[in-house]
């Protein structure tokens, strides 16, 4: 019987072996698979198909409105050496929390500041001032009889060290269209400087080629019904996605928000008044 059992343990051995070796080739040619696959990878691996990816940020992309909540979402922990300007405080506070109707203007005012002891914190939050309150008290002192809706509202998001900050307003006087402006700021706390988009490009390896076709995509598929319209005959002005302005390296409003994402906005109503904006969400 020894002979047998030794035979046995033999081939107990060899199969244990080959076992693994099987295990290691999978193993090799999965991680040649995700160096050569990346956009399909997890895709693959996990069960999340492209057009799950994508209906994501569609749903993002529909429900931007909606994330203006006047608070910050921490992402991820950030350093703790932030010198505050109020130290029980959010890194982003109010400065203005103001709800009030009169007879010529109603105003519903979440003016942020960046609670941060540090100039250039401190030189962002005389920016925000000079634009947004500033408007509220020339609503609150015009003269004119013209009915003023103004409201202000904010998204924080904070990932890894990187501060960003959104501000909507909406702006409605008289008969004229409703002006949308949002004005983004990014903050960086562990350098405490500003960020600027090629920051972010380069920190989340960013394709510009591919952001930049995407972007295109984009801005060409919310022209759809403009492109009809003045098809037809009607004086509709179309924006041109092969302008410099779409390249996502020439970005003036951009942030980091929900699971990091990148949002680079086109918010038309900053330069005229509209409601209209282009919204770009990047993984």
């Amino acid at each position: 019987m020894r002979p047998v059992i030794e035979k046995n343990r033999f081939g107990v051995r060899h199969i244990i072996y080959i076992i693994m070796i099987i295990i290691c080739v999978i193993a090799i040619g999965i991680g040649v698979y995700m160096q050569f696959f990346k956009d399909e990878k997890l895709g693959v691996i996990f069960g999340i198909t492209k057009e799950t990816e994508d209906q994501e940020l569609k749903t993002l992309q529909e429900n931007f409105f909606s994330i203006f909540t006047n608070d910050i979402e921490i992402v991820n922990d950030y350093s703790d050496n932030v010198k505050k300007i109020k130290e029980d405080e959010d890194l982003v506070v109010l400065a203005t929390n103001t709800q009030e109707q009169q007879e010529k203007y109603t105003m519903d005012l979440k003016i942020p500041y960046f609670n941060i002891k540090e100039d250039n914190a401190i030189n962002l939050n005389q920016k925000i001032k000079n634009i947004f309150k500033d408007k509220s008290d020339s609503v609150a002192n015009s003269t004119s009889d013209v009915n003023v809706i103004y409201n202000v509202k904010y998204k924080a998001y904070l990932n890894n060290n990187i501060l960003s900050l959104a501000i909507l307003s909406e702006f409605k006087e008289g008969d004229n269209n409703q002006r949308i402006i949002v004005l983004t700021y990014n903050y960086n706390l562990e350098s405490n400087s500003e960020v600027s988009i090629n920051d972010i490009i380069s920190n989340k390896n960013i394709d510009i080629k591919q952001a930049n076709q995407y972007i295109k995509n984009t801005v060409d598929n919310s022209q759809k019904e403009n492109l009809k319209l003045r098809d037809l005959g009607y004086p509709i002005d179309v924006r041109d996605s092969n302008s410099e302005e779409y390249k996502i390296e020439n970005a003036k409003q951009f942030f980091q928000g929900q699971n990091g994402y990148l949002y680079v906005l086109y918010p038309y109503g900053n330069k005229e008044f509209t409601s209209e904006m282009d919204i770009v969400i990047i993984r």
